[in-house]
């Protein structure tokens, strides 16, 4: 196993739901409505999906993170995802967190440059998500 400071808990399948269906609102709703001139709000909006599959596949096997970090190192469990893939998801992370906490916008050009690799790791987070039903 993969060392991401697992908290071991008891499985909450509903709450794996719920957050898989936000997941599916934002990808269907909120990104669509961004702004094409806010590209690291379409960088945010993607990470933010990813952390909530990932939540709900570790909520559905009962564990839980502390941190994003070991929200992206859970992922290393599945042989879907490349080195490169988590590379990408880690780097969202770090350019999340600079807009977040420190107001900085110069992640647009990142998407720009890995948009496919960022949809492609959504859609294998999805596919992953429905394998819980």
């Amino acid at each position: 196993m993969v060392d991401t400071n697992e908290i071991k808990k008891t499985p909450d399948k509903l709450r794996a739901k719920d957050l898989i269906e936000m997941a599916k609102e934002r990808l269907k709703i909120i990104i669509p409505a961004t702004p094409k001139e806010t590209m690291y709000k379409f960088l945010e909006e993607y990470y933010e999906t990813a952390v909530q599959l990932i939540t709900a596949l570790m909520y559905s096997e009962g564990l839980k993170t502390l941190n994003h970090i070991g929200l992206i190192q859970y992922l290393k469990k599945y042989n879907e995802f490349s080195k490169q893939e988590i590379f990408i998801l880690d780097q969202m992370r770090k350019f999340r967190h600079g807009t977040i906490y420190y107001g900085r916008k110069e992640s647009g050009d990142f998407f720009i440059n890995n948009e496919e690799a960022i949809k492609r790791i959504i859609n294998k987070l999805l596919k992953i998500s429905e394998r819980l039903k």
